[in-house]
């Protein structure tokens, strides 16, 4: 067929217009052509949302070690900084790295893109925090720190937390999640992972006030049996470790036991070293130059009351009433004791959870985790 000519459809156009001049006025053709009924079509973004979720057309790859995941890109770059702002237009792969974004992560992420509320499994939690702060979903982000908030992730919630944190080095969450181990303290101090903590994580842990005890003498023994864990790579960590268990809330009778080394023959190199004596005998001191009752009634409460603020705090106390815990109290106190106490928890590894919390500590702790670590499970 022939091309019309540029005339031609000049000469057409003007037809046109001059019928519509002198026939027919555009209020009639528009009240002409509008539909009687709305449109029975379906909506355009249920559609693209299907195709979406069911991976059709896609037009990116992004490839995590050996992980193939054909994904949609523009869902990625609505939420996440850095495809919106790293991936060139028609870039059709993607590298990431798996150390920063593992596959698994990587897939509930994209989910939940797709779906607001896509469940956050535990077995990947920390890996999707991880992945959502690489990508830079702030959103994502808000949620997962949104989780860690909840009062319930404490305890051995907190330490499975923190053992997934581990693999991903995030730094600010580690020492968030061992401040929370409270009861769970000396189930903890008789696993092979306690036994595995660095220095650092260990000194986290030891410093804490919420790690709950029924003695100060437990962190002596549990930092005691971390040393003796590695005791050839560790004996040079002896002094920043014994710095971490606060003598002075001992009584003095187990004071005295240690001074005189009064205490099994494998705690002689630990007790024998001089970072350790003079801790204990500052500690003896301490104890020795505090005002009795009858002396703070003639006068010396004002000096006492000093004084107090001058000790350590004190940790979260566990009361004993149960079978077991009231057997450990009343007890062996050495380092035997606590070690057969150790067997008790390695035999019942639930029974921490009956452990209840000094009246003191309650109101406390309530405020801190909503009373999470003050009921009986």
């Amino acid at each position: 067929m022939e091309q019309v000519s540029d005339e031609l459809l000049q000469q057409f156009s003007t037809t046109t217009d001059s019928f519509l001049q002198q026939h027919i006025s555009t209020a009639q053709l528009e009240a002409a052509f509008t539909p009687l009924r709305t449109s029975t079509r379906t909506a355009l973004w249920p559609l693209m949302e299907s195709k979406i979720k069911a991976r059709e057309n896609t037009d990116l790859q992004v490839h995590i070690e050996d992980t193939l995941l054909h994904c949609h890109l523009l869902p990625l770059q609505c939420f996440s900084e850095y495809f919106e702002r790293e991936v060139q237009p028609g870039q059709s792969v993607v590298k990431l790295p798996a150390a920063q974004v593992p596959p698994e992560a990587f897939q509930i992420v994209y989910e939940w893109m797709l779906d607001p509320n896509r469940q956050l499994e535990w077995k990947h939690f920390v890996g999707v925090l991880s992945a959502a702060e690489f990508l830079r979903v702030p959103a994502l982000v808000e949620r997962c720190w949104q989780h860690l908030d909840n009062p319930k992730v404490v305890e051995n919630v907190a330490f499975y937390v923190f053992l997934q944190a581990r693999h991903y080095q995030r730094g600010q969450l580690q020492p968030m999640m061992l401040r929370r181990i409270c009861r769970f303290f000396l189930a903890l101090v008789s696993t092979l992972e306690f036994c595995e903590l660095s220095l650092g994580e260990l000194s986290v842990l030891l410093a804490s006030n919420l790690i709950g005890v029924f003695d100060e003498t437990d962190v002596f023994y549990a930092a005691c049996q971390w040393l003796m864990y590695d005791w050839t790579e560790r004996q040079e960590a002896l002094g920043t470790v014994m710095e971490l268990v606060r003598f002075e809330l001992m009584h003095t009778a187990e004071l005295g036991r240690f001074c005189v080394f009064k205490e099994c023959a494998e705690l002689q190199p630990i007790l024998r070293h001089p970072t350790t004596k003079q801790l204990v005998d500052t500690a003896l001191a301490s104890i020795c130059l505090r005002p009795t009752a009858s002396s703070v009634a003639d006068g010396g409460g004002e000096w006492f009351a000093h004084q107090r603020h001058q000790l350590p705090t004190e940790r979260v106390r566990l009361v004993a009433d149960t079978k077991e815990t009231l057997a450990y109290v009343a007890g062996d106190t050495s380092y035997d004791g606590f070690n057969e106490f150790l067997n008790v928890l390695r035999e019942k590894p639930t029974i921490w959870q009956t452990f209840q919390l000094s009246p003191e500590n309650v109101g406390m702790l309530e405020d801190m985790f909503a009373g999470c670590c003050t009921v009986t499970e």
